[in-house]
């Protein structure tokens, strides 16, 4: 076995620094990096059942539309928004689909923070299922080791809505952040129950249920939840609940804290183009698969209205300040992004979207590597200028165009 200086062993050394750095990725490494997911992080399957394939329509859709006095086709799409996955699945059938960057049908796609919107449909099945009784019960109940810490009295919904009001640094640009240093880089080194420990350790900021921050830590104490409430794996539970019932056509998976450790719900799970859009579809049939409910009735409403307290939302990390890219959104439901006129969305960062219009019954998603603004040209830097790698409006309009046009 290869080992470095320092004795480490060389796969170990070179896995846990691509990891830990992947949130500086150049576009050499971003693409194979977020197909190759699971071979980078530790991981457990979402196994599939019987595949139930979505219907595709006779002719697929090939717009242009127009923004700024500008003329943009869905290849202008493509290259400008970095995007390897385009899907839009209107009244249950595939209108458009495409690919690049080495995705195709069979392979899964990392979903940066995009899980965190599956989260809240487990946690509403739990629900269902009676293993949770409500989101208005404190987490203690399911994580004794949070009492007398700043976790005292935050509930369910207070974590489902980023508002524990608990410290924490939010700002991916910065390596030397909570997000970064005490999340992003332990699980790319897969030290075990790391987080959770840590988590205990913050101050108060805000007290609890007053202000909106987007926290990702608070999500991994999600995760045990889940697990604690239903006695089974994160994994296996959503198998359970989602993937099968659903046919999904592929296995997806959750990244692992550690090696065979505890699913992270907040980051980086994977899924195929068409299964993403399959978390939205199940959105549109309000939590009912095949006349079985599987989230509460009226629970879909909760996760997309935008309910959580003092929204404002700031890339660079400000606590209850708005920075700009709140201004695209009416608000936070329960880890579901709420656009103005009924729509919601999954948002992961670099271009990964799920855009759910009910109004529309449509679904579209997006997946891509957008780089850093170093990385871009000076016309993808102008584009891209207030978007902070998640992507620019340029995809909004391109949805807008489309929903239009197959209307």
């Amino acid at each position: 076995m290869h080992t470095t200086v320092d004795g480490e062993p060389t796969d170990q050394f070179m896995r846990r620094h691509l990891a830990g750095d992947f949130l500086l990725w150049s576009p050499n490494i971003q693409a194979e990096g977020f197909l190759n997911w699971d071979r980078i992080w530790a991981s457990r399957t979402i196994r599939r059942g019987t595949p139930k394939p979505l219907p595709v329509a006779a002719r697929q859709l090939d717009i242009s539309f127009q923004r700024d006095g500008q003329t943009y086709t869905v290849d202008d799409v493509m290259r400008l928004e970095f995007v390897s996955g385009l899907l839009i699945v209107k009244d249950g059938e595939i209108n458009l689909e495409r690919y690049a960057m080495g995705l195709n049908p069979e392979r899964c796609w990392q979903s940066s923070s995009m899980v965190k919107s599956l989260a809240a449909i487990l946690i509403g099945a739990a629900i269902q299922d009676g293993a949770i009784r409500s989101v208005d019960q404190p987490i203690t109940d399911y994580m004794p080791e949070f009492k007398d810490t700043s976790y005292e009295g935050v509930t369910i919904r207070d974590l489902l809505h980023m508002a524990s009001g608990v410290e924490w640094v939010e700002n991916t640009d910065d390596l030397k952040t909570d997000v970064a240093e005490h999340y992003i880089k332990v699980i790319a080194a897969r030290k075990k129950d790391y987080i959770l420990n840590y988590l205990r350790t913050r101050p108060r900021a805000n007290p609890r249920g007053t202000q909106f921050y987007y926290n990702t830590g608070d999500t991994f104490i999600l995760s045990h939840i889940l697990s604690r409430a239903t006695g089974k794996t994160v994994a296996d539970y959503c198998s359970e609940k989602l993937w099968k019932p659903m046919g999904f056509e592929q296995d997806g998976f959750f990244i692992l804290d550690s090696d065979d450790g505890h699913e992270v719900v907040g980051s980086c799970c994977g899924a195929s183009l068409r299964d993403y859009a399959r978390w939205g579809l199940f959105m549109l049939a309000d939590g009912v698969i095949d006349g079985k409910r599987i989230v509460p009735e009226g629970w879909v409403k909760d996760c997309t209205s935008p309910t959580a307290p003092n929204f404002a939302f700031d890339f660079g990390g400000e606590r209850g300040i708005a920075g700009g890219a709140d201004s695209a959104y009416q608000g936070y439901g329960y880890l579901w992004w709420v656009r103005p006129g009924g729509d919601y969305q999954a948002l992961g960062s670099y271009g990964q979207w799920i855009y759910v219009s009910p109004a529309n019954n449509t679904v579209a998603v997006i997946l891509g590597a957008v780089p850093r603004h170093v990385y871009m040209t000076r016309e993808e830097v102008a584009l891209h200028a207030n978007s902070s790698h998640c992507g620019s409006d340029l995809r909004l309009d391109f949805i807008k165009a489309a929903m239009s046009a197959l209307s």
